[in-house]
């Protein structure tokens, strides 16, 4: 009953998290552009009568080719999108809520759905007509979807695992391995790991970009929080990286360039970035930004060797919204990729949708014709996806001024890692 109590009142709390905190989302390791085709556009797709159910849909990217399948299969139903910047999609989510206006059915990225999960923003899947259990086993990802008091909220639409990117030649020519498998294998190893870093930095070159890199790689596996809402970002593998951390910072290891933003499209063309441990949407940021580097990129297994989830785009349905039965149906398509769909960067979260030979099989031409999207295929389904809570997004500023903290510090990384846990613990505490 506490539990739930305190979910209930989330619903207030979480409109002055997204205005309070929702800067501090956008940090190092993020991409506010990715899949930004709108600010703020309504489309229709096509003309309405009296007894025409109009759906409405939004999201930072377009599902012009999708509706149009959609609404062909589904006489009555119109369908009508409102496109928004990645950056502007939680704030004006969350408004219209609200204010009792939103969607019927809304996009969401993993970075801000925690947010949305406060008891009553949206529609449980679980229960009639929905009855989504039946999927329980059909999607990557099934656990993050849920929130803190077992409702289903959302299901993935594609995921991304986080990959090491990396400029195969650059590697070779400092006599490090080069080739995918091998540099993959080497980079498993802490020691490795830093004596790479030492060697290019000589010659101002950099594989790590701040000293959140690998705590935020190995954070990824853990998430923030368990079911009782106690932190979860400790442990050994947490505080090695934590180590490394330290050692990087206080070692000028690091580029102190954002990969995200045009200082790091530069660091990029100048051969000062030279590895990026990322989402795998990455590929198409590197692809952008220099594409006069083709062939000299490969993408491997992230340091250490981890499966760790970056992000996902989630589908999800306004409690609020007067026609959720043909919600759903519109739910269903896009989740269920009932149009079929080419997966680059990212993999989808519908299972049955894995290991289709077009995939499978492709050479990516900027990436040296290696066979990407095998790799993230393996990493996503042996990833962890976590529950996201409303209290993520404190959290994460609050985790990420602990290791900047702890990077510059002489104390052990072990007695920052109980001080972040004991003071993101109390935070959350102060609003039950």
């Amino acid at each position: 009953m506490r539990k739930n109590t305190k979910l209930i009142t989330l619903l207030i709390v979480v409109v002055f998290l997204v205005f309070a905190i929702g800067c501090a989302k956008e940090v190092e390791g993020f991409d506010n552009d990715v899949q930004k085709k709108g600010q703020g556009k309504e489309e229709n797709s096509e003309e309405k009568n009296e007894d025409t159910v109009v759906l409405k849909i939004w999201s930072w990217y377009s599902y012009d080719e999708t509706i149009k399948n959609f609404e062909e299969e589904n006489e009555g139903i119109v369908v009508e999108q409102k496109l928004f910047g990645f950056g502007e999609c939680e704030e004006a989510y969350m408004e219209a809520i609200t204010k009792g206006e939103g969607p019927d059915v809304l996009i969401l990225d993993s970075s801000f759905f925690g947010t949305f999960t406060a008891s009553g923003i949206l529609q449980d899947l679980l229960q009639e007509p929905f009855l989504a259990g039946k999927y329980e086993n059909d999607f990557l990802g099934w656990e993050s979807g849920f929130s803190a008091n077992n409702e289903l909220l959302a299901l993935t639409i594609n995921t991304s695992p986080y990959v090491a990117l990396y400029r195969a030649d650059i590697m070779k020519e400092y006599g490090f391995p080069y080739e995918p498998e091998e540099f993959g294998e080497f980079i498993k190893e802490p020691e490795n790991i830093l004596e790479i870093a030492r060697k290019l930095k000589e010659d101002d070159k950099y594989i790590f970009q701040f000293p959140t890199d690998l705590p935020d790689l190995v954070g990824g596996t853990l998430g923030f929080f368990n079911d009782k809402f106690e932190y979860t970002r400790f442990g050994d593998l947490f505080e090695l990286a934590l180590n490394m951390a330290k050692e990087t910072f206080q070692n000028n290891l690091e580029s102190k360039v954002n990969f995200w933003g045009e200082s790091g499209e530069e660091a990029i063309k100048e051969n000062k970035i030279v590895m990026v441990t990322a989402g795998s949407y990455a590929m198409s940021n590197i692809k952008r930004y220099a594409p006069e580097q083709s062939g000299l990129w490969r993408i491997t297994t992230p340091p250490l060797g981890l499966a760790s989830w970056a992000s996902d785009s989630k589908i999800a349905i306004n409690s609020q919204s007067e026609h959720k039965e043909e919600a759903w149906k519109l739910v269903e398509h896009i989740a269920t990729y009932k149009n079929g769909g080419e997966f680059i960067d990212v993999v989808p979260g519908y299972i049955p949708m894995h290991g289709y030979e077009r995939n499978m099989n492709r050479e990516e031409e900027f990436f040296g014709n290696q066979i990407v999207y095998p790799l993230l295929e393996k990493l996503a389904t042996n990833m962890t996806q976590y529950r996201l809570s409303p209290f993520d997004a404190q959290a994460l500023q609050m985790y990420r001024d602990g290791v900047w903290q702890a990077a510059g510090s002489s104390l052990p990384a072990k007695a920052h890692i109980e001080k972040m846990k004991e003071e993101i613990e109390k935070a959350i505490k102060s609003v039950e």
